[in-house]
């Protein structure tokens, strides 16, 4: 009888220990896979952006990469089948942006990056299968706050002239226009890129967010919040001019508007924009009041805002805090630099009784007509008192009502605004204008600036009436 030889049998307890080291070896390779995961998708996300990235190559030609929408859905950008980008309107493209891999990126395609390329709003099931399978994700679709009937409004209402207008919703923020003039093509950055830098019109420029300018007048409204929460002042406070003020030898004079000379209140100095009621004024301010109040509405630094922001400025870096600075910087001028959204969020401050709402382009993401992320950043804070809001309010509606302002009027709504002519330095002033309406509960705060346009109420206010016409159509 032939013999076999038998395998000999594991015993029971080392057979447990040999399944068991084969699970938990297995547990910890799932937990080191999906660490790593986490590591390169979460805490590493800032990768995501490096340069060096090559997916960050490959997202500039992603027939993947989702679409850029306008509040009512209307397509402002799409990635074609070859992957290259499409714009469909070139009055969106300061706020849209461009993608090339030799430009790079900006606007709204650089902000909402990884949620059009779907490194974002995605979930985890989706990032374990794109790490497993290589596949390239599919991006989500960004809505935008913009308004395409009032963008289309606010850029022909500038026509040709240099300049921009900014548009907010006062209660959340939202940006309704952003109209920048001149605009370029975002779909020929990489054939006109090189032109469009040397262009001393400066196309590339989003006169709105980074465009830097004394902005005149409008400040006056800065100064008067200060001086009114501050109880240096009151409205009803009569105030003399006998034709001009010196200050610490430096003549300021009140012939700056017809009404500039005589005696009337702290309100009509306002209304009638008298620039040494308002040197006066700060002086007795101090630079301590007037640069907390400033601080608070966003001046001294660069608005946190979805795309990129020119810091503004009180004063220059180094300069000396004089009485005279003082005083010119409290009637607009001095060194002061805002950028339109800075003079839009003072507007949009005032108009929603003193609560500053975060001003915002993000709208949400998704696809296929369904939701997935929520991009409005929310958050609000007071900046100005309920009181002295409400008193601003009535000072801009005075502003308004004394014939400050042209084709600014809209028949059964109460506009309230403060026009702006600001010295630049060179050839004729620029042209501003801030406002909201309706006036009682507003839904809309604007401002517009016209580069060397010359007087704000006849140049500027034209423009912002008819942005707010269209905006308060029934």
């Amino acid at each position: 009888m032939s013999c076999r030889t038998m395998a000999p049998m594991l015993a029971p307890r080392r057979f447990e220990r040999r399944v068991g080291a084969a699970g938990n070896a297995a547990l910890i390779a799932a937990l080191v896979f999906f660490a790593t995961l986490a590591y390169w998708q979460v805490f590493r996300a800032d990768l995501a952006v490096h340069a060096g990235n090559p997916r960050i190559l490959a997202s500039f030609n992603d027939p993947g990469r989702g679409a850029i929408l306008a509040r009512d859905g209307t397509v402002l950008a799409r990635s074609r089948p070859d992957g290259t980008r499409e714009y469909t309107s070139t009055i969106f493209a300061h706020a849209i942006g461009y993608l090339d891999a030799r430009y790079g990126t900006q606007g709204t395609e650089l902000a909402f990056n990884d949620v059009l390329t779907g490194q974002a709003g995605g979930t985890f099931d989706d990032a374990v299968n794109a790490e497993l399978t290589r596949r390239a994700r599919e991006g989500l679709d960004v809505r935008l706050t913009l308004d395409p009937k009032l963008q289309a409004v606010a850029a022909a209402a500038l026509g040709d002239r240099r300049g921009a207008v900014i548009a907010i919703d006062p209660r959340n923020g939202e940006v309704l226009a952003m109209a920048n003039v001149p605009a370029y093509d975002p779909a020929t950055i990489a054939t006109d890129g090189a032109a469009l830098l040397a262009d001393e019109r400066s196309p590339l420029l989003n006169r709105a967010t980074q465009g830097n300018y004394p902005p005149g007048s409008t400040f006056k409204t800065v100064t008067a919040i200060s001086a009114l929460e501050n109880h240096i002042i009151t409205p009803e406070t009569m105030v003399t001019c006998p034709g001009e003020i010196v200050i610490d030898g430096f003549p300021i004079s009140c012939r700056n508007t017809a009404q500039g000379v005589g005696t009337y209140t702290f309100k009509d100095a306002y209304a009638r924009s008298v620039n040494a009621i308002f040197a006066q004024v700060g002086v007795s301010l101090g630079w301590g009041f007037l640069t907390r109040t400033a601080e608070a509405l966003g001046f001294g630094g660069a608005v946190d805002f979805t795309i990129e922001t020119a810091p503004t400025q009180l004063h220059a870096p180094g300069s000396a805090e004089s009485q005279v600075l003082l005083a010119t910087t409290a009637f607009g001028q001095g060194e002061l630099l805002a950028t339109p959204l800075q003079m839009a969020m003072v507007a949009a401050a005032v108009a929603n009784g003193g609560v500053l709402a975060t001003p915002h382009l993000g709208l949400s993401a998704g696809k296929g007509g369904k939701t997935s992320l929520n991009l409005a950043p929310g958050g609000s804070r007071r900046v100005i008192s309920p009181s002295v809001a409400e008193t601003m309010r009535q000072f801009m509606v005075a502003a308004v009502g004394d014939s400050q302002a042209a084709g600014i009027s809209i028949p059964g709504v109460t506009v309230a605004g403060k026009t702006g002519t600001a010295e630049a330095g060179s050839g004729t002033a620029h042209a501003w204008f801030i406002a909201f309406a309706p006036a009682e509960a507003p839904t809309i705060a604007i401002a517009v600036i016209v580069e060397h346009g010359g007087q704000g109420g006849a140049v500027a206010a034209p423009v912002a009436g008819q942005v707010l016409r269209a905006a308060l159509a029934p």
